[in-house]
């Protein structure tokens, strides 16, 4: 495989290793402190009924967010299995 082929991969699979890590570190913090959503500081129950919705769908994207940058990375080892065997 060509040398730019492997450099080209290399580096989005470092991106998706970054991606992975920031998604994680956002779930962590959004499952520790949920309660900043959950029991937002308000007497209006429409308030806290919108941040409570709020936590939940972060918590939804960054989970999401895990699991389809675990899935590219999937496909570009297998992408890349494939390349080089086709090299040899």
């Amino acid at each position: 495989m060509e040398k730019f082929k492997l450099d080209q991969v290399e580096v989005t699979g470092i991106t998706l290793e970054t991606i992975l890590c920031l998604s994680r570190a956002i779930n962590d913090l959004l499952e520790d402190d949920i309660t900043l959503f959950t029991e937002y500081p308000s007497k209006d129950s429409g308030t806290r009924y919108r941040a409570d919705r709020l936590g939940g769908k972060l918590l939804a994207l960054s989970a999401t967010t895990i699991q389809e940058t675990k899935r590219a990375q999937k496909q570009i080892e297998a992408a890349t299995n494939s390349l080089m065997k086709d090299g040899d």
